[in-house]
């Protein structure tokens, strides 16, 4: 039997039931900043945050949590692979071994596959792609293609999109708000 790719725990997303308010708590309080926004394809508000310049997101915030009924606010568990070929061995390795409604998903910035565990609590496994796109952004990813295919794909979709970078102008981008961010504290 193989060796499965190490894997890293590195993101968790939560339902919020105030979620400026959480937003502002996150970044006036634990020094986070907002590193992309917008609309999930549930119609969602979020918020992706980091104090990491080499991490897109440590947290994500949702809005729709109700707050008149028990709800489990975990939207997901995340999990860093360390590479593209890694993510692909995953993939193999979960569809041999029964797990069901694997999603596989193109972000541009990165590149996922969705599943749940036992419980009904979602698990994403997933890769940084080199390059940076505006999120959220959910394309579809056929992770049976060749890492060479994927990648091209993958960066022929983010040269199309507005925001476009690599991920090294990203990140430095986000050193630069990060430092601006601990100078005002």
């Amino acid at each position: 039997m193989a060796t499965l790719p190490r894997i890293n725990f590195t993101h968790t997303g939560t339902f919020c039931a105030d979620l400026d308010n959480m937003v502002e708590f996150y970044c006036q309080k634990l020094g986070f900043i907002v590193s992309d926004k917008g609309v999930a394809s549930t119609g969602h508000r979020l918020f992706f945050m980091t104090q990491n310049p080499e991490v897109h997101h440590q947290l994500v915030l949702f809005d729709g949590k109700p707050t008149d009924l028990p709800f489990n606010p975990i939207n997901q568990l995340s999990f860093l692979l360390d590479s593209l070929d890694d993510l692909k061995s995953y993939y193999a390795f979960a569809k041999a071994n029964g797990i069901q409604n694997i999603d596989q998903v193109d972000h541009g910035n990165a590149w996922s596959m969705y599943f749940k565990d036992p419980e009904g609590n979602p698990i994403e496994m997933y890769v940084d792609s080199p390059f940076y796109t505006n999120q959220p952004c959910r394309e579809p990813l056929d992770l049976d293609q060749s890492s060479e295919e994927i990648l091209a794909r993958t960066e022929a979709m983010c040269r199309r999109r507005p925001g476009f970078q690599t991920r090294e102008e990203w990140m430095q981008s986000i050193r630069e708000r990060i430092a601006e961010q601990r100078v005002r504290w």
